[in-house]
């Protein structure tokens, strides 16, 4: 007896590969897409925190000469970064009282120490990063 066999894959069998095959092709895409978003995230912060010590050190030598009874603020653009910075005091002390051996008196200073509430806000293009900080400096009132 003579059988006529015919090979190959029926439509429902490539149907199904096909369907498998564009689900991992999205599943693959989408983690791709996925990665490449945060690799310029990562890049973006590694930038911006490169640029911070140097504003820290710019926001503490203004603080050392600011005026402690204002509000204190800068703005200006480092490496295509734009920032802007607004201080104000929210905590003043003085040195600790000694006493003073000449007259037998305990002797007081004035406020020297003056704790400064922070806010940075660094943008560039429409990454934007917020920083909020408390910072020491010392001063004359």
């Amino acid at each position: 007896m003579k059988t006529n066999r015919q090979t190959g894959f029926t439509l429902i069998e490539v149907l199904i590969a096909a369907t498998i095959l564009f689900a991992v092709i999205g599943v693959v895409s989408q983690t791709y897409r996925s990665a490449i978003i945060s690799s310029e995230k990562a890049t973006r912060s590694v930038a911006l925190l490169g640029i911070t010590p140097l504003l820290l050190d710019t926001i503490q030598f203004r603080l050392k000469q600011a005026d402690v009874n204002q509000t204190v603020t800068d703005e200006g653009i480092i490496d295509g970064f734009q920032f802007n910075w607004t201080a104000k005091v929210i905590k003043a002390a003085s040195p600790a009282q000694r006493f003073s051996p000449e007259d037998g008196d305990l002797v007081t200073y004035d406020k020297k120490f003056f704790l400064w509430e922070i806010v940075l806000t660094v943008k560039q293009g429409d990454y934007n990063q917020t920083f909020e900080f408390e910072s020491l400096a010392w001063g004359t009132q």
